[in-house]
């Protein structure tokens, strides 16, 4: 005779066996969580240590890149830099600081009624810095970098003695200059005199312009994109530039600058024009460029980074020649109008320029260009040291932009060089790799991949390799949950066959009780 087992003995067991799968579960869970937990830290601790290995390598190229080719103590740059802007600001925007380089030539005549100097094949030089900010090769940079009045250049390419005393007699003969003054600045330029240098060099504005005469002139522009210094040819009667792939030609576009009014506010303060001008790359690559932003971010006491050429070098010349550009770092000391017009802004800052910085970019920690560096307060012999840097509002640049109907292109090698500097920094090599290889294919001025490169291929497969990192603890934390998973499966079938089974016994139960 069938003998039904009792109601609650059943209960009890299905009880006894839920709570053991409600705590098998629970730790389930919580071993998965555990397991996402520390595979997230370790992978975590691999970023942090790959960064500073990143950001190690870093600083050790940009500081290999500031050794001048100066004279020793001609030139000053801080070697301290944020680490913070290493990576974001300076290595992703370096590559997009250019040195430019101006030659222009003409036929000048200095005359009046009964007096005249001809000054033929006459040519000078210029040279400064300037950034791209557009990927098909507009370029910014300062006014008195990308043009020279007639009468400067002649002046400023004075050299020879012979070509000074006529130069010097004209004056006096027109009686701009007395001859006591003149004999004054040829003593001393005989003895390499400075002050009789810049004596000389300020006398152009003695002379009207309706005295100076210029027929034949040309201007040719030189861009370096990479390491290889501009060189010059002077074999022929007058100057010009040497080109190559890495040293190319660009045109004038325009600018907001005017020279003979500029040179009196730098003493009296009173501006009636800025000092930005624009040029244009004569090439069909794609620029790496730096996005402009604006002062109205700016407050007194934030931090700007300035990238430049420095140079101690009057004219055109590939002697004394920094061939990558040098990186200083300052404060905001105040921002104020250029005059009483209170139309254009001037950032006085603590970033140490010199000669040859000019029309660079001053950078914020975004890495936004927010001003061109242009003047230093300081005065020195040869315009060879640093001092405190005033960079030029970016609104004049974009004002002049907007003057003549110009879009800056974005994209193109930029996108790539970013994602190359954000994988390297994560240490993720192996897409570092693929990015920085493309960058070196699409752009090969850029002289920061190679280096960069080279650590990359060092660092794939290594524990501070997070590409690998991401993979090893990736594959141990799927099988893991693939563990776990089936775990759950398992007991969900064990809870439906308890389920089912009890069913089974309550309806065999039922049937008993109704045969009896």
């Amino acid at each position: 005779m069938y003998e039904p087992i009792p109601h609650g003995h059943i209960t009890r067991k299905l009880h006894v066996s839920l709570l053991i799968i409600v705590v098998l579960g629970i730790l389930m869970v919580g071993l998965l969580a555990a397991t996402i937990g520390l595979v997230k830290y370790n992978i975590e601790q691999t970023e942090i240590r790959s960064k500073e290995i990143a950001i190690r390598n870093v600083t050790i190229l940009l500081q290999a890149q500031q050794k001048f080719s100066l004279p020793e103590g001609s030139s000053y740059t801080p070697t301290d830099l944020d680490d913070a802007t290493l990576v974001s600001v300076i290595a992703k925007n370096q590559p997009s600081v250019v040195r430019l380089g101006m030659i222009y030539c003409a036929d000048i005549t200095l005359a009046n009624a009964t007096v005249f100097a001809n000054f033929a094949d006459n040519c000078s030089g210029k040279v400064g810095s300037g950034s791209f900010i557009s990927s098909d090769g507009y370029i910014a940079t300062s006014g008195h970098v990308a043009s020279v009045t007639p009468v400067k250049s002649l002046v400023n390419s004075l050299k020879e003695s012979g070509d000074i005393a006529r130069y010097l007699n004209y004056l006096v003969s027109t009686r701009l200059m007395t001859a006591r003054e003149a004999n004054t600045i040829k003593a001393g330029l005989d003895k390499d005199d400075s002050d009789a240098r810049a004596a000389l060099e300020a006398s152009a504005s003695l002379i009207p312009e309706t005295q100076v005469q210029v027929a034949n002139s040309t201007t040719q522009y030189a861009v370096q994109l990479s390491k290889d210094p501009i060189a010059v040819d002077r074999t022929a009667n007058r100057l010009t530039f040497e080109y190559s792939d890495t040293v190319i030609t660009a045109t004038f576009v325009d600018q907001d600058y005017d020279e003979a009014s500029s040179d009196k506010a730098l003493t009296n303060g009173q501006f009636t024009s800025s000092d930005v001008a624009l040029l244009k790359a004569k090439t069909n690559s794609s620029f790496p460029y730096i996005p402009l932003g604006s002062i109205d971010t700016l407050k007194v006491g934030d931090q700007l980074t300035a990238i430049g050429f420095p140079s101690a070098i009057n004219g055109v010349s590939s002697d004394l020649t920094q061939t990558v550009p040098s990186i200083t770092q300052g404060k905001v000391k105040d921002i104020r109008f250029d005059s009483s017009d209170n139309v254009r802004k001037i950032i006085g800052t603590s970033v140490q320029i010199g000669q040859g910085n000019s029309g660079g970019p001053a950078l914020n920690d975004q890495g936004e260009q927010v001003g061109l560096n242009t003047y230093s307060i300081i005065e020195c012999p040869n315009l060879d040291c640093y001092g405190d840097g005033q960079v030029r509002d970016v609104a004049d640049l974009k004002a002049l932009l907007q003057k003549n109907n110009i879009t800056l292109k974005t994209g193109g090698v930029i996108d790539d060089w970013t994602r190359a500097l954000a994988a390297y920094t994560k240490g993720n090599y192996e897409e570092a790799l693929t990015y920085l290889t493309k960058v070196q294919d699409e752009y090969p001025a850029n002289y920061l991949v190679s280096s960069l490169l080279n650590v990359a291929k060092q660092q794939v497969g290594t524990p501070e390799d997070t590409s690998t990192s991401y993979k090893a603890q990736g594959l141990v934390a799927i099988a893991l949950a693939t563990v776990v998973v089936l775990m759950v499966v398992v007991t969900i079938v064990l809870i439906a066959l308890i389920v089912v089974l009890t069913r089974k016994h309550h309806r065999d139960e039922r049937r008993a009780q109704q045969s009896a």
